[in-house]
């Protein structure tokens, strides 16, 4: 029998709280919603796949109550100078998101 509305078990977007030391601290990433995930795939698949970083930043890294950290362009000047943190980062994005993984199976 099909399920109802009311039996389905939809779990919330999975988050973790990083140190980032550079920041001042620790905080919050989220896992991206699927509109989120298609425009990094599609931007991927025409070579563009690290441009958009920041842009996954401003959505991705959150305060407490789930509002953007920073803005794109706020990423874009912090990008600037720790590079390893803001790699950091996005690898947490990919891994909540799943797309580590779907990374490697399409290789």
């Amino acid at each position: 029998m099909a399920l109802t509305r009311e039996q389905l078990k939809l779990a919330p977007l999975p988050k973790e709280a990083i140190q980032v030391d550079s920041l001042g601290g620790e905080v919050i990433v989220r896992a991206l919603t699927l509109s989120e995930r298609l425009n990094l795939f599609s931007s991927a698949t025409r070579g563009e796949r690290f441009t958009h970083i920041a842009k996954l930043l401003a959505v991705a890294v959150i305060d407490p109550l789930g509002r953007p950290l920073l803005s794109d362009a706020e990423w874009e000047e912090f990008g600037g100078s720790p590079m390893d943190d803001t790699l950091r980062l996005f690898d947490v994005v990919q891994r909540l998101s799943g797309l580590d993984a779907e990374v490697v199976e399409k290789n």
